[in-house]
């Protein structure tokens, strides 16, 4: 229970969804009556242990996913502040999509969406409450944009160091971040020796998740320490006679609450 609740046992390793999958399965269990002295313990202290490894080790540090890193890079070029910064997506590929949406999170303004197809684009726009561009006014559209991502699928170079360069002087030495996740690329790698121009491809995004991935990993064996020691405590308590279930007591059903924790 402590292993799940901490996110050691998703997919990705110290995620924090699962917390919440955990906390509300239990406020549900608590608001049917099914929930006894010693299940109630058992998920409070549950919640103490998250707590704990949240705040003396690492395994949540490090984004694990493209999208996660493309916030941390971006975020690294403007000093970790995204709110009124403008997003262009290029292409409406889902990883693409899926980086948009972090950096929307994260407070991103205004969010550009060029696509050949003009109502997927649209559509995606109207999403993220933004607007569509037509494919063929993208690289005019990057005079607004502070963060680029694209993601075509095209098999040629879509974004060349010319296009970026002829609209450099309209930005005013404002920094631009390009993030190419196509395979093959979108971008021209040339366009990473322009001034205030950030490029980054799905190779140094992938580098990123692999690092911060094996840097939770070596964390592991310090949140199993913390959770052995509040097993052992938790344990201890439910074995004492004070901690002994009474007649009285209305214990949970396990295979119900464990149920809704991991839907």
């Amino acid at each position: 229970m402590f292993a799940v609740a901490s996110g050691l046992d998703s997919l990705v390793i110290g995620e924090t969804e699962i917390t919440g999958q955990v906390k509300n399965a239990y406020q549900a269990a608590k608001d049917a009556g099914l929930v006894g002295k010693k299940m109630n313990r058992l998920f409070q202290d549950a919640f103490a242990v998250v707590k704990k490894i949240r705040t003396n080790t690492a395994i949540g540090r490090g984004a694990t996913s493209v999208g996660s890193v493309a916030v941390e890079l971006a975020e690294k070029v403007f000093d970790r502040d995204l709110s009124s910064k403008t997003v262009m997506i290029l292409g409406a590929g889902k990883m693409g999509e899926a980086c948009v949406k972090h950096l929307a999170k994260r407070g991103a303004k205004t969010v550009l969406v060029a696509n050949r197809s003009v109502e997927r684009a649209e559509k995606l726009a109207a999403e993220f409450g933004g607007r569509a561009v037509r494919i063929e006014d993208s690289a005019a559209a990057l005079t607004e944009a502070d963060i680029l991502v694209s993601s075509t699928g095209c098999a040629d170079i879509v974004l060349r160091r010319d296009d970026v360069a002829k609209i450099l002087p309209a930005r005013r030495n404002r920094p631009l971040v390009l993030v190419d996740i196509a395979v093959p690329r979108d971008i021209d790698p040339m366009v990473a020796e322009l001034p205030n121009v950030f490029l980054y491809d799905i190779d140094d995004l992938e580098a990123v998740v692999r690092e911060n991935t094996k840097n939770r990993e070596q964390e592991l064996s310090f949140c199993q320490a913390i959770i052995d020691e509040h097993a052992a405590e938790l344990m201890k308590r439910f074995d004492s006679p004070l901690g002994k279930k009474s007649p009285e007591t209305v214990e949970a059903q396990p295979g119900w609450v464990f149920a809704h924790a991991t839907a």
